[in-house]
């Protein structure tokens, strides 16, 4: 019906309108926006599943891309010869409540990546049935990812299998929690593979 489209999304509907002539001015503000909007869809492609895990809290209405772009949209990003590029130590693949894991040491080695990490199980919001989540992205577009209960020990590992020694492949690697249910989760760790 003329500009006007009518659609249903979470059980409401939503009518927008089409604009009938686009205005398409190219500023340097709006050129800045596309080249962070074109950066965050191509790391949600390649971390789609993980940012599912990852951010559970307050999603009322709500799809994880959409809470995956708010976290990051501002904040991952640095600026490289006047444009914005994605910086991968700003990056929040998850964002919650629950206290972030602290990472004692990283070891890259022919069975993969290790993550030893410090349970810390002192906390009043940290279990030992909580699911401790790691995933590493490959320059290749490969995406590693574990998952396992973080455990009664006071320090824990969890596994990353690769099968190269070279950490050069390894473009960014992180590390985060979420409670047994899976309704609150940890911000991500970045963790620097040497």
């Amino acid at each position: 019906m003329g500009n006007f489209i009518i659609s249903s999304y979470n059980g409401m509907t939503i009518i927008r309108s089409k604009p009938f002539k686009i205005r398409d001015a190219k500023t340097e503000k709006q050129l800045n926006m596309r080249a962070r909007m074109t950066g965050i869809a191509k790391i949600y492609r390649a971390f789609g599943k993980v940012t599912g895990l990852g951010f559970p809290e307050n999603s009322v209405g709500k799809s994880p891309q959409n809470m995956f772009v708010s976290a990051n949209i501002t904040t991952a990003f640095e600026l490289v010869d006047a444009k914005p590029v994605i910086s991968y130590p700003l990056l929040l693949l998850s964002k919650g409540s629950l206290p972030a894991v602290k990472v004692v040491e990283v070891v890259a080695n022919v069975e993969g990546i290790t993550v030893k990490y410090d349970t810390d199980l002192s906390s009043d919001e940290v279990f030992a049935t909580d699911e401790i989540i790691a995933c590493a992205l490959l320059k290749s577009g490969a995406l590693l990812l574990t998952r396992q209960i973080r455990g009664y020990h006071a320090y824990g590992t969890i596994l990353l299998k690769h099968s190269s020694q070279e950490t050069e492949e390894v473009a960014c690697c992180y590390v985060f929690s979420r409670d047994i249910h899976g309704m609150k989760a940890s911000n991500s760790v970045y963790v620097e593979v040497k």
